[in-house]
């Protein structure tokens, strides 16, 4: 992977990177050589190899593509993070203050988000049959998500349930608050025309008006990402012709 010349971004445009973690030794030595202190020591603390490598391939992976609207190279770019821990670039230049992003990786897959002057969260699940889909939404979902997951055909609860799980997430993540505020977070499937923008309640948490568009992740996945307003669109983005580009 190289930065070759600096991607711009509309403010009407939310970019969505997928990631696929593995790759051979030179890529995830490359990705290793561009992590900073804090990321290298934080990937040598897992015990399993898999995880360690998928950690170190999803962030040096978010690194380059952050390089791309930057104009910099992936091991110069330098991190921080919001008072709730959400994480930011940091010593933006002007042209580049708006910029935000956010990553989720889970089970061997990845999603970047970038946004222009809206903060925006993603996320993504592997549709798993061994949860217990009632239990979980009984402790983190509202009553009438709840009532949603109970009416749905037991062959499909396991996918509507991560379909709210993923949504919820991508919410909290953009507004930067903790799992704690699941159960404040509803989701209305109502309004929305397949899915697609529908308005989130936030309760006490937020002043946002928040919106949650799904993700097309493949066979088996599920994902969302979520920003304020509703005048954005979803730009799927390649990262493989970018690396080449």
């Amino acid at each position: 992977m190289s930065v070759i010349r600096r991607r711009s971004l509309l403010v009407s445009t939310i970019d969505i990177w997928p990631l696929t973690l593995t790759g051979e030794d030179t890529e995830y030595g490359r990705c290793l050589d561009w992590l900073d202190q804090q990321e290298r020591e934080r990937a040598s603390r897992f015990l399993r190899r898999q995880d360690r490598e998928r950690y170190v391939l999803a962030h040096g992976g978010l690194r380059f593509i952050l390089g791309l609207y930057l104009g910099l190279a992936p091991a110069r770019i330098e991190f921080s993070s919001t008072a709730t821990g959400k994480p930011t670039v940091a010593g933006l230049r002007p042209e580049h203050a708006a910029l935000t992003f956010n990553l989720s990786h889970a089970h061997g897959n990845a999603m970047v988000a970038i946004a222009q002057g809206r903060e925006v969260g993603v996320d993504l699940e592997l549709i798993r049959e061994d949860v217990e889909a009632l239990k979980l939404a009984e402790r983190f979902f509202s009553d009438r998500e709840q009532q949603h997951v109970r009416s749905t055909a037991p062959e499909s609860r396991s996918r509507e349930f991560f379909h709210y799980w993923v949504a919820k997430e991508a919410v909290l993540k953009a507004e930067g608050v903790g799992l704690a505020s699941l159960q404040a977070c509803e989701i209305d499937w109502s309004s929305g025309s397949d899915r697609d923008g529908v308005p989130v309640r936030l309760g006490e948490y937020s002043q946002q008006p928040w919106v949650v568009r799904t993700l097309d992740c493949g066979p088996g996945w599920v994902g969302a990402v979520a920003a304020h307003g509703a005048d954005w669109t979803i730009n799927p983005c390649n990262p493989c012709a970018a690396a080449t580009d």
